[in-house]
Parts: structure tokens; sequence; C-alpha cells
């Protein structure tokens, strides 16, 4: 019994989707759902990065462009983003990707800590709880960035996209 305890925390399920030519991850367990095909209804005077919100089965999610988060600028017209719905300080919240690929599991010690950044500081908090290499194809490593999606909106960016969406 203590093997499969240590083995599953020694394991981090995440689930990888890619914005703006990165590949990013999530922590598996705060993912709800995924929806490829989602009408957005615009919000008038909502945050930026919040284009607008959707109805997922009678109920209202803001939705949060991560492009724009991320100041990554518009995505190339042949790009059709998917909304994982996710759960952020226990409100559902659904982020806007470029594309989800797969889930991985990760293990403990390939988890590095996120450099210091002079940009993250400057924004007051940091959201990337680390980065992970995973060998690609082509025999170079490709660099994982593994967001803390606690730490990605603040408490006011959170009651804005709240009091947009009611």
């Amino acid at each position: 019994m203590a093997t499969s305890d240590t083995t599953s925390q020694a394991l981090q399920q995440v689930l990888c989707f890619a914005l703006g030519g990165e590949a990013y991850a999530l922590p598996i367990l705060k993912v709800r759902e995924i929806q490829a095909q989602a009408t957005l209804t615009r919000i008038p005077s909502a945050p930026p990065c919040m284009p607008g919100v959707i109805n997922l089965r009678g109920a209202i999610v803001p939705i949060l462009e991560l492009r724009e988060r991320f100041s990554l600028g518009a995505a190339p017209e042949e790009t059709r983003p998917v909304i994982v719905i996710v759960e952020v300080q226990g409100r559902t919240v659904g982020l806007r990707v470029d594309s989800v690929s797969d889930v991985l599991d990760l293990e403990a010690s390939a988890i590095r800590p996120a450099p210091e950044l002079g940009t993250q500081s400057a924004l007051g908090r940091e959201f990337i709880s680390g980065l992970a290499s995973l060998p690609g194809a082509t025999g170079t490593d490709t660099m994982l960035i593994l967001l803390d999606l606690d730490r990605l909106l603040s408490d006011g960016e959170l009651s804005a996209m709240e009091s947009a969406s009611a």
C-alpha cells in the first residue's frame, strides 16, 4: 500500500495545451471539461482579457482569453480555439486556448521551479508553478510551462469576471 501512495505522490497528471506556439499544462484535477464548440456572448465593458461568456448547461461561465492575458497577440486565422473549463479559487471559468493535445503523467522530479523573471514580479504574482522538459519527436526537448490557476487571476479580476457574467 505504501508503494502506491509514494507513486501517486511522485506523479502529477496535467492537461497539455498550445498557446502561441508554446506548450502549457494545467493540473488535471482543476479541469472540469473541454468545449470545442461554444457560442461566445460578448459582455459590454468587460476586461480586455474576457471576451465574453458561454452558457454551459444553464450556468453562465466567464471566458478568459489566455492569448490576451499573456500578451501574445491575436491567434492565426486557421486556429480553432478550444475552451477548457476549470475551477479557479472555487469559481468556474473557461480558458480559451489554441488547442488541447493530451494528458501526461509528470514525475515530480521532472518539474523545475520557474525562473525569477522581472515581468513576473512586476505583475505582483507568479502564475507559473514550474517548467518540465519533454522529449520531442525531433530529438530536441520541448519546454512545458505549468500554470498555477489559483494565481493566474487576482481576486479583483475574478470578481470583475464574475460581475460581468452575472
